[in-house]
């Protein structure tokens, strides 16, 4: 029999149950021993549970210990304590990553490591399941899921430590895209949940920036040759010429950033155009865009725009050529 465990958030904010289960499902075979270790406790998701998975001791339950005469055996009795994980720990999955990394490192001596072998052990969010996996898991195949379109900041502590038979599953094509180069390691699966994930993770960015009477353009902060430099620029003053009210954000860094504010600030152009930084959770402002534009493939979002039936324009060719389409589709919008 193929020993085969699964390490969920029956909680996480990203992911319904239903979903969990789904990803769950892709992995079940005739032949497999399942196991799900959960990260807490949760008895409506033990519920949808099949009877043949073996359910193990939750991640959160650490050892209690002995604070007085640790040395006197009447104070040898241990036993498993719950430990609830902050509501704003499970948010920062997809809006501060490194601060649930921050978490894990305060908490991670307290968990115990499973003294089980598995054939394969699969986490199924990002997270604490994924750095337990990483870190307390003994396993011929780890397989980490990261059902969310996310950055390679965020993947990094993952991404550092594969060894050649693990894998990295995505739902993001966008994510694919920029990660499979040369990296076989990196799959894409078609998930029926990943709309329904988008929407649930934009929710976790409470912060409101739309203003209707703008019209919002999204970008990747990714612009590399000087033709887009210039062509961005020409766009821009065009906008304000034709009297356009817009905003147009600009995610995540770049070293020709600074090169870029110089253009703005020169052309008196700078309040038109909004850097909003490395963020993580960007799908607030993709929600919010009238339009996406894409530059270069590196940390692109078309596919989650195409998901959102946002108008996308992909600037592959010469940058006239889809000037003459950025144009077109503003008129609407004076």
């Amino acid at each position: 029999m193929k020993k085969v465990l699964f390490i969920s958030d029956p909680l996480d904010l990203g992911l319904s149950i239903e979903h969990q289960l789904y990803l769950i499902h892709r992995h079940l075979e005739p032949d497999s021993e399942p196991y799900v270790k959960l990260l807490e406790n949760d008895s409506l998701f033990l519920q949808h549970l099949n009877k043949q998975i073996t359910v193990m001791v939750p991640i959160s339950h650490v050892l209690s210990s002995a604070r007085k005469d640790f040395h006197d055996q009447r104070n040898w009795c241990f036993t498993l304590q719950p430990q609830s994980i902050p509501l704003h720990i499970r948010k920062a999955y997809y809006n501060f990553p490194s601060l649930v990394r921050l978490y894990w490192n305060s908490i991670c001596e307290g968990i115990a490591e499973s003294h089980t072998h598995f054939d394969e052990a699969v986490s199924l969010s990002s997270g604490i399941p994924s750095l337990y996996l990483r870190d307390k898991i003994q396993a011929d195949k780890k397989i980490y899921y990261f059902p969310i379109r996310q950055f390679k900041k965020s993947l990094a502590p993952v991404m550092g430590r594969l060894r050649q038979q693990d894998l990295i599953y995505t739902a993001s094509q966008s994510m694919y895209c920029e990660l499979a180069i040369n990296n076989d390691q990196i799959k894409y699966y078609a998930d029926p949940y990943y709309k329904e994930s988008l929407c649930r993770v934009l929710k976790l960015d409470e912060a409101i920036r739309c203003h209707s009477q703008y019209l919002s353009i999204l970008s990747a902060n990714n612009l590399q040759h000087r033709r887009h430099i210039e062509g961005f620029i020409q766009m821009v003053k065009y906008l304000v010429k034709q009297c356009i009210a817009f905003k147009w954000y600009f995610y995540g860094d770049h070293h020709n950033e600074t090169l870029i504010r110089n253009e703005l600030k020169t052309h008196q152009l700078e309040d038109h155009v909004v850097f909003v930084g490395d963020i993580a959770n960007v799908f607030r402002y993709l929600e919010q865009a009238d339009v996406y534009v894409e530059w270069e493939p590196q940390s692109a979002l078309n596919f989650e725009a195409e998901t959102m039936e946002k108008p996308i324009i992909y600037m592959k060719y010469e940058p006239t050529y889809h000037f003459q389409q950025i144009l077109k589709l503003m008129k609407k919008y004076k």
